[in-house]
């Protein structure tokens, strides 16, 4: 009892939630620079896998709200390339020395980390929790794999990318796959929040506000009294 006493929640950022003079009950809604802020939390108390999940979300909360698409959300407000057009050929699991040059020039030409390419990797760790690249949007991404590191510095979002196979001439089990910097997305995502919110201050709630009966964000009871 003595922990729930002491125990305060940190104000809503909602612009229609609030908490009373007793905080109770408090209502953390889910707004996009909520979800940022909790995001930045996680990563700096080492919560990493909870912070990779939430932020490749965010853009998810903010197309939603804005009514767009995933992709173009992240085209306009992360500034990343969003040309649409399919890898097909770079997935391949068998490649001649000249295609592995074509494809990384076209990989390059394309942009090495995309829309598509970040879409990809949250239906990844979404829904799989990995960062395997399969499934029906598969052709949208030349990588077999998106993998994920931490190096301490937030500057940028690649860390590196590059092909792999056996064999000489042509060959065998090829694959392209690319290693995100976690920090890096993170205050990617948190600058292009911030720029969509500073456009439209009402934005930054949640995409059911204001559309009927909805539950919104988590309420929370366990201050007990008065503070």
């Amino acid at each position: 009892m003595t922990a729930i006493a002491d125990w305060e929640p940190m104000p809503s950022t909602c612009l229609k939630c609030s908490d009373n003079e007793y905080g109770f009950p408090a209502v953390v809604c889910r707004t996009p620079s909520r979800l940022v802020e909790e995001c930045e939390n996680a990563f700096d108390a080492g919560l990493l896998l909870a912070a990779l999940t939430l932020v490749v979300t965010i853009p998810d909360v903010c197309a939603n709200i804005d009514g767009t698409d995933y992709r173009k959300w992240c085209e306009e407000y992360l500034g990343l390339p969003n040309d649409g057009r399919k890898m097909t050929n770079a997935r391949k699991g068998e490649k001649r020395p000249d295609e592995i040059k074509e494809e990384f020039e076209t990989i390059e030409k394309r942009g090495i980390f995309t829309a598509s390419d970040l879409y990809q990797l949250r239906c990844a760790v979404i829904h799989a929790g990995s960062s395997v690249i399969e499934g029906r949007g598969e052709d949208y991404s030349p990588y077999k794999a998106i993998g994920v590191c931490v190096q301490g510095d937030a500057r940028g979002i690649i860390a590196s990318y590059g092909h792999k196979g056996i064999g000489h001439g042509s060959q065998q089990d090829c694959e392209f796959d690319c290693v995100i910097k976690l920090e890096g997305l993170i205050s990617l995502i948190a600058k292009g929040v911030c720029k969509f919110v500073e456009e439209d201050p009402e934005r930054d709630r949640e995409y059911s506000t204001g559309q009927g009966l909805s539950r919104q964000g988590v309420v929370d009871f366990r201050p007990l009294i008065k503070k």
